[in-house]
């Protein structure tokens, strides 16, 4: 029975009544609390769900841009050289110039700086560049003929020292020309480190770490696969009926949505949390981490090289070598040229949820998936080098070009989360991208170079069977650097296993404390009863093994060799960017 009230007074001459509780109406107000408090945690639960959610959607936008802006000039070769008589060398300049533009300097200061500071002012910083850039030189273009954006990039004439030149009726003046020029380095130095930063927020936004790591970077990334997509289908319409300029003011476009949503998300403090939870002072690293970088790791950038090399070249040439080997028209090869970026579309999530159902805290399925795709690629060199009289049409070629690519760039980036520790996949990433856009950097040059070459002493039919020649080759390569990759890994993670085990022993057990007593009399009966068998430590499991990563070096001979392997690849993007500078100085 509750008590009665009893009268107090509260020092002012105020009468209050106190009670006191039962037990019950304890339990009742305790249990009340407690729903309050986990109301308010399902609230902050789903408050940070939606934040996730939306700055993920924010990241999507980003690339979208980029990527139509990269794939626009593909289809329009044929006509480039039709209209203004343009050479393959100078074509393949156009396209590498946004990837020569810093390629080391952009991933990889881009990634070092993810280290350091807050990741959603990067990513706007780099967005911002490369979208301001665009519009500023869109800007100017739209302003004049609409043939000036191509005329100023690839006819030769421009360049000229005289001050003016003529082309199709209009007077250029050289200073007009040269600054929009300008623009495009300048887009390469803000979309090199775009792709970086993009893939490094998706991987530590993604929900539920590694479990579905895969899945969370092909629906960040499929947009702008999509949009690469999008780009060869409409190109070629959109210049013919209403000018070259207006895809290129569609990029601005483009790029201005990218840019706002990440504006807002930076504003509004989406995915804050998570990004204030991953980066911590003990985590931040410098160039010195390059030494920490194992023979695994270097292999896969040897495989990054060699895929650069045959990948995006074929895509913006496809186009003009599938209309002179089996003679098409331009609009039927854009539309075979288009097939091959739709694969990405459906296959990117197929291959994210693969990787994260079968292995996802490990390369090894990643590697198994990423052999197959160079299988698809060198079936697909295969059938495009028969004779044409043979096979009649490259349907069944870019098809099979089209299911290998469209999922090996996805399993490049879903690697190095899962060969690296989280604190070095910034860098990993980095050195990823700046590798392989050197490559491609590399490639499409010597492509242009050949076709040049190749066309004029042997004809435009043997020029492109040359060109297909080195690309199954240089794809061969890269199927056995795959398989070496997998052989080095599997024997370097059962060391890893083999180390792990010995070094992390078990603690001795209750049991085994009591029987050493027994015989040595060494240990206090009253301190052994402390003990709580709660607390025994556990023996080593394979979970805790399978935390490490096979992508660091171990031994000091290997930290050697990474240094080395760091060195060289700073050389090959010093070959790529005087190739390029020498060409264009050459050609330009």
């Amino acid at each position: 029975m509750t008590p009665p009230a009893l009268p107090e007074d509260d020092g002012a001459g105020v009468r209050r009544m106190s009670y006191e509780l039962t037990p019950s109406e304890h339990d009742d107000d305790h249990r009340h609390a407690h729903e309050i408090g986990e109301q308010w945690e399902r609230r902050i639960e789903a408050r940070k769900r939606r934040s996730r959610l939306l700055a993920l959607a924010a990241v999507c936008t980003m690339s979208i841009g980029s990527h139509f802006a990269m794939h626009l000039l593909g289809p329009l070769k044929s006509r480039l050289h039709r209209e203004m008589n343009t050479t393959n060398s100078q074509f393949s300049l156009l396209i590498a110039a946004s990837k020569s533009a810093l390629p080391l300097s952009g991933p990889s200061a881009g990634s070092s700086l993810q280290l350091r500071r807050a990741q959603s002012q990067l990513h706007l910083d780099a967005t911002g560049r490369g979208a301001s850039r665009r519009a500023l030189r869109d800007c100017w273009e739209l302003g004049g003929d609409d043939r000036v954006y191509l005329a100023w990039a690839v006819d030769p004439a421009l360049w000229r020292d005289d001050g003016a030149s003529r082309h199709n009726g209009e007077s250029f003046h050289t200073s007009e020309i040269r600054d929009p020029a300008d623009g495009l380095f300048i887009f390469g130095l803000g979309l090199t480190p775009l792709a970086v930063v993009q893939e490094t927020l998706l991987s530590r936004l993604s929900p539920g770490g590694h479990r579905h790591l895969g899945l969370s970077l092909a629906l960040g990334l499929v947009s702008g696969k999509a949009s690469s997509f999008v780009s060869s289908l409409v190109s070629l319409p959109l210049a013919d009926r209403y000018g070259d300029a207006v895809p290129f003011g569609l990029t601005v476009l483009l790029c201005a949505g990218g840019f706002v949503a990440n504006a807002a998300r930076l504003l509004l403090g989406w995915g804050k949390e998570v990004g204030e939870a991953e980066v911590s002072e003990k985590r931040k690293v410098g160039w010195g981490g390059v030494g920490r970088l194992g023979d695994v790791f270097w292999l896969y950038i040897l495989m990054n090289i060699l895929s650069g090399a045959i990948w995006s070249p074929f895509i913006h040439l496809s186009a003009n070598l599938v209309q002179t080997r089996y003679d098409i028209s331009e609009t039927l090869a854009s539309r075979f040229a288009a097939i091959l970026l739709c694969g990405a579309i459906v296959l990117y999530p197929i291959t994210g949820l693969i990787t994260d159902r079968l292995d996802p805290s490990h390369p090894r399925t990643t590697i198994r998936l990423f052999i197959l795709s160079s299988i698809l690629t060198l079936l697909a060199y295969t059938y495009l080098l028969l004779p044409p009289s043979i096979t009649y049409s490259p349907w069944p070629g870019m098809t099979l070009f089209t299911m290998g690519n469209g999922m090996s760039t996805l399993l490049m980036v879903i690697l190095v989360p899962r060969m690296l520790p989280p604190e070095l996949v910034p860098l990993g990433l980095g050195l990823h991208k700046s590798l392989e856009s050197a490559s491609a950097s590399v490639a499409q040059t010597l492509a242009g170079i050949y076709l040049d070459h190749a066309r004029g002493a042997h004809g435009e039919f043997q020029a492109g069977q040359g060109l297909l020649t080195g690309f199954w080759v240089v794809n061969c390569l890269q199927l056995a650097c795959a398989g070496m990759l997998w052989v080095i890994e599997k024997r370097k993670r059962a060391q890893i296993n083999i180390a792990v085990q010995y070094e992390e022993l078990p603690r001795l057990s209750i049991d085994r404390i009591d029987e050493e007593q027994e015989v040595e009399g060494d240990l206090d009966l009253d301190e052994n009863l402390e003990l709580d068998e709660d607390n025994e430590p556990e023996l080593p499991s394979e979970a805790k093994v399978e935390k490490v990563s096979s992508g660091l070096a171990i031994t000091d001979r290997e930290k050697r060799r990474s240094k080395t392997c760091f060195g060289s690849a700073i050389a090959w993007v010093g070959i790529s960017w005087v190739l390029f500078m020498g060409t264009a100085w050459s050609k330009l």
